[in-house]
């Protein structure tokens, strides 16, 4: 993906983009207070209240439209002034004695072994002097079939495996670099010398990422292999490896040169290549341990282990095969959790670019910075997705990345899951403790909501911390590939944001009252609510019977200018123009879904009842759709083509031109992004499984008298 060359340039057309947008709002909101005017000065009660509420669905409807030019503003300004840390003071972290201690931890849930395996690649690949990769397992501790009993057998393999591949080289590096102290200590240390030995090491440390992707490509060829796959190599393998050329180039160029380097220099770089392959791979698995907590969410599975950090344990078998992890003396322990002042967490389906820990730890420990608690570089999407629902849905991702940077800069970060870089120190602060089937856990990201990073992120704030977004993209993750498992992951982020909300009222409330909390407020009410109002919002204005010629006019044209900014940020971001048809089509078509989440928000609220948690399915093949969000992609069309129809003939002509854009976008929708053949068989299946379902239970309450209890009858004749 390009960035735009000129970033002065393009805040100015944001800004320019703005400017419009609010004079064409005002113009409406101006129109229906005339409109809301008149029906008063005529009498007409309800007419003007049915106008106000117009406006107030306009108003949520365009507040969206307002912040995303803000954000995009922000993150333009904070292009223009960012200076990332030069190389040579990255490097020095690599000579500190007291370099912080670091965790990266990868909650993995019943996901494919290649998945897991590029995700720890990732994160060992990340320059750091010494790191510990903790693969938390978290499928069931006892699998029931054999597929899953395999795939688990396979999953626990991987830690050792990668042990076994990185200590070879971290062995020969480690002596090379024993064997260059001893030539400092004696004083027979040639500069020239040393600078040609470490440009061969790094020609070998470039060889053997490459021998690393030779292996994992196999008999095939780099363009035959999935998009997904390509990224890996490419990213993860191949560039780094040619960054290592590029250096043992530079090296042998300066010893032509005589620009011979300093025994300081030359200590980092050996020091960074053992920093390379130093790293200690492990497997968690927390289901193993009674006494742990085994609620089915994201955050509890992190949470379990951030509790076991930096502290020594024995397993005790309490039961036959019933285990307890306790806390012991490291002379009596079955292991220790090394400690960790910084702890990377990092989904399975995402990677790391070989300088993201460096970097972002390097901010954490700046002068200045000792309030920052989570910095991160919001995940973008892989590239070269095939044109279709994945790319789409990338586009979005990637155009989420820069509103984050936005926010950054207006003061309102927000912790978004997929990566994260957290200080201990912080997440010590903001712990709490419950009791669970008679056991005390801790709690360090709250699990009240399915998106716990946002409900950690008012914790933390509430304290008085800060979060950061690294203003590069430095993570990638891969994006749902079908409807079914766009689905999941699209309504789990649509709801809980409502029941975050009265945190941040609180948070609000107790803060000194200035433009920065205004500020502050406006972005991060919007990212709790929007999602609630915005649903509110665009169904009243779909169906609400409301017509004015000004209105609707003011209306259309306040979109213009952000769809030509959106159009723009789409081909910076490496997209086309016609992207943003396809997102309002993936937009429109997941609107259901979007409803579906806000009123499970409500019915928690409502009932005190935990939302479950669902993981977004990384499997070969097609997930399925529930038979109901099938059935609405089917009758989407049809429905906006009756209200178009409707409309016209009511005389509305301007919401009936609206209602046959609907159609054709869901028109789009259901053929490219769900599929007709797709959303029937589901619809069918659903059907059918709800009948055998139905039929199954009947079948079972028949003959339940005579099989497990007798009837009261029987049991009156028996007591006679």
């Amino acid at each position: 993906m390009q960035e735009p060359l000129n970033n002065a340039r393009e805040a100015k057309f944001a800004k320019i983009s703005l400017a419009a947008t609010m004079a064409l709002l005002l113009g409406l909101f101006v129109s229906l207070a005339v409109s809301a005017y008149q029906a008063h000065a005529a009498g007409n009660t309800r007419l003007m209240l049915e106008t106000g509420l117009f406006a107030v669905a306009m108003f949520f409807m365009s507040y969206g439209n307002v912040l995303y030019h803000v954000c995009l503003i922000g993150h333009y300004k904070r292009r223009e002034e960012f200076v990332p840390t030069a190389r040579a003071k990255l490097d020095e972290m690599y000579t500190r004695d007291d370099a912080p201690k670091l965790s990266v931890i990868i909650p993995s849930y019943k996901e494919e072994r290649t998945v897991n395996w590029q995700t720890m690649m990732s994160a060992a690949l990340s320059e750091y002097p010494t790191k510990n990769v903790v693969l938390l397992v978290d499928d069931p501790y006892r699998p029931k079939t054999l597929e899953d009993i395999l795939k688990l057998e396979d999953t626990r393999k991987i830690a050792g495996e990668l042990q076994a591949m990185f200590d070879a080289p971290a062995a020969i590096y480690r002596s090379e670099m024993e064997a260059f102290q001893q030539r400092a200590a004696s004083g027979y240390l040639r500069a020239e010398n040393e600078m040609a030995r470490l440009a061969g090491l790094y020609d070998d440390v470039a060889a053997w990422l490459d021998n690393v992707a030779a292996d994992f490509i196999g008999e095939k060829t780099l363009a035959t292999i999935p998009f997904a796959d390509r990224f890996f190599v490419q990213r993860i393998l191949h560039e780094p490896a040619q960054k290592h050329r590029e250096l043992a180039a530079t090296l042998r160029a300066r010893v032509g040169d005589a620009d011979l380097a300093s025994v300081e220099y030359l200590t980092q770089q050996y020091a960074r290549i053992v920093g390379l392959f130093t790293v200690n791979f492990s497997s968690f698995e927390r289901k193993k341990y009674a006494n742990l907590c085994h609620e089915a969410n994201k955050a509890m599975n992190l949470n379990a282990y951030i509790s076991v950090v930096g502290k020594s344990w024995k397993e005790v078998e309490v039961a036959p095969d019933v285990w307890h992890l306790v806390e012991a003396t490291a002379e009596h322990a079955d292991f220790t959790i090394p400690h960790a002042d910084y702890i990377d967490t990092i989904d399975a389906d995402s990677l790391m670019l070989s300088e993201y820990v460096l970097r972002l730890i390097d901010m954490m420990e700046t002068k200045g910075n000792e309030k920052l608690a989570v910095i991160q570089s919001p995940c973008s999407s892989f590239q070269g997705a095939p044109e279709g629902l994945e790319r789409t849905a990338g586009a979005t991702i990637d155009v989420q990345f820069r509103t984050h940077q936005g926010y950054t800069y207006w003061g309102a970060s927000f912790w978004v899951g997929a990566n994260a870089m957290l200080r201990r120190s912080a997440l010590e602060e903001i712990k709490e403790t419950r009791e669970e089937n008679g056991h005390t856990v801790t709690i360090y990201i709250q699990d009240r909501t399915v998106i716990e990073d946002t409900e950690s992120t008012i914790d933390l704030i509430n304290k008085g911390w800060k979060l950061f977004n690294y203003p590069e993209r430095m993570t990638f993750s891969a994006n749902p590939p079908d409807f079914g498992s766009l689905l999941i992951q699209r309504r789990r982020w649509s709801n809980g944001g409502l029941i975050i909300l009265p945190k941040l009222f609180r948070y609000v409330a107790k803060s000194p009252k200035n433009l920065g909390l205004a500020k502050e407020l406006f972005m991060r009410f919007h990212y709790l609510a929007s999602t609630s109002t915005g649903c509110l919002a665009a169904l009243c204005i779909m169906f609400y019977p409301f017509n004015s010629a000004s209105s609707s006019a003011f209306m259309f044209w306040s979109i213009v200018p952000f769809s030509a900014l959106l159009i723009r940020d789409l081909r910076n971001t490496g997209y086309k123009a016609s992207d943003l048809l396809r997102i309002c089509a993936m937009n429109l078509m997941l609107f259901p879904v979007v409803v579906g989440g806000v009123f499970k928000s409500f019915e928690q609220i409502l009932t005190g009842k935990k939302i479950p948690f669902s993981r977004t399915p990384k499997i070969p093949g097609r997930t399925s759709a529930p038979a109901l969000y099938s059935f609405v992609a089917v009758m989407m069309p049809v429905a906006f083509f009756g209200s178009s129809v409707y409309q016209y003939a009511q005389g509305y002509e301007t919401k009936a031109i609206f209602g046959l854009i609907n159609v054709a976008f869901a028109t789009y929708a259901l053929v490219c992004f769900v599929g007709v053949k797709a959303a029937f068989e589901d619809m069918f299946a659903g059907v059918i499984a709800r009948l055998r379902q139905r039929f199954y239970s009947a079948e079972i309450i028949s003959i339940a008298p005579s099989s497990q209890s007798p009837s009261p009858q029987q049991a009156l004749r028996k007591q006679a």
